[in-house]
């Protein structure tokens, strides 16, 4: 018979737990040993997955918009993954505490000796560098609040009286979405390096956060068939759906990587190549190259078959792929600039690896109690039917 409640099995959620109290202990022993290293981890951290917990929001919103039926059978999911964001806002706001460590910006001396620096205090200061931070979890928080109350009574019985609305708060969602994510993709990450910006910075963020969302998506379900769930509403087409999603997402993101790389290489303007002649040089080169490799081309190779995504065994291998280079990514993005400062070498280390554990950790638990708070399938959904037969 199928299983509709979902029930976290008591050994993963000890195992969790004791990740959860290996990690603290670690991060506390990093944060006294090497407190920069501490710091760095934590932004990387809070950003990968708050973009994580924000895809859920971003794809909840881009369904009810286009009133698509593609993510009905499985839309739990998503919608557990918001959970995380009350969280995420509380340990962004701890690693504010790290701001001196982390951001140029926020020494004066040094600003007042700038002249770059010292035109961008307006924007860069800390009071309003916490006002935005605010600002974007209190619309991101509030939006995933009313979405959820709106699908609550959309998947009632004359659920379709509310479709409109929940079409137009979504479009909203859509547009502030865009622009605080931006926004808080240039505070937390580009903010690191002040005298550099790219113009696509947001976009390659986003594309980041997209692939990394629905690899998430795909080994939950994969999991979940696994656990004897969804098996007889999520079939082997969602699977192949959600392969051409990673498959299309992760060659999109290869794309913008290239983009902003080749321009800037053949702009050759001495503030923008200090981008990355850090990283292409030194010990950060076998790193930003390597993940380049891991990043698009094993999912491009291990995608590009129409069998290769409908294999499960094969769409989780490039799920941790995927997941685990989004993280390597965000490391060659916030690192290398802040080591080079505190005359660190490149590295991950035991504290880097247990540190994303205990986020992995965390994300997962709060992702799990929140999926099973309600039924996993919507049966009153008027597109679920359709979903459910979804063919490729």
């Amino acid at each position: 018979m199928e299983k509709l409640n979902f029930e976290t099995p008591k050994m993963l959620r000890q195992y969790l737990w004791g990740a959860i109290a290996i990690g603290m202990i670690v991060s506390l022993i990093s944060y006294f040993h090497t407190p920069t290293r501490f710091w760095v981890n934590l932004v990387i951290n809070n950003f990968y997955f708050t973009g994580m917990a924000l895809s859920g929001l971003f794809f909840l919103s881009l369904q009810n918009l286009t009133k698509s039926s593609w993510m009905r059978a499985y839309q739990r999911v998503p919608e557990a993954m918001m959970g995380y964001l009350p969280v995420a806002l509380v340990l962004v706001l701890i690693g504010l505490f790290g701001s001196h460590t982390i951001y140029e910006w926020t020494h004066l001396d040094v600003v007042k000796n700038d002249e770059i620096l010292i035109k961008k205090i307006g924007y860069l200061n800390m009071p309003f560098f916490v006002t935005r931070i605010l600002i974007y979890f209190s619309i991101w928080m509030s939006f995933a609040f009313v979405l959820k109350k709106l699908m609550n009574k959309y998947h009632q019985k004359n659920g379709a009286l509310v479709s409109d609305q929940l079409s137009v708060v979504s479009a909203i969602s859509m547009v502030f979405f865009a622009l605080t994510f931006s926004f808080f993709s240039y505070d937390l990450l580009m903010s690191i390096e002040p005298h550099w910006f790219s113009t696509i910075y947001s976009v390659y963020t986003f594309s980041g956060m997209f692939v990394g969302g629905v690899a998430f998506i795909t080994l939950s379900l994969i999991i979940l068939h696994y656990l004897g769930y969804l098996k007889d509403y999520v079939s082997i087409n969602h699977f192949h759906d959600l392969g051409k999603w990673m498959f299309g997402m992760s060659t999109f993101w290869a794309y913008i990587w290239f983009c902003q790389y080749m321009l800037i290489w053949y702009s050759n303007i001495p503030e923008e190549t200090q981008y990355y002649i850090l990283r292409d040089h030194g010990n950060w080169k076998w790193l930003f190259w390597t993940n380049f490799v891991i990043a698009f081309v094993i999912p491009f190779f291990c995608l590009l078959t129409r069998n290769s995504k409908r294999n499960l065994l094969n769409l989780a291998f490039v799920s941790i792929v995927i997941l685990v280079s989004r993280w390597v990514d965000l490391y060659t993005l916030v690192a290398p600039k802040i080591y080079e400062h505190h005359h660190i070498d490149a590295i991950i280390g035991p504290y880097e690896i247990i540190s994303a554990l205990l986020f992995s950790a965390l994300f997962v638990l709060i992702f799990l109690k929140m999926l099973s708070t309600k039924s996993l399938i919507i049966k009153d959904d008027p597109y679920f039917e359709e979903g459910v037969h979804l063919e490729q």
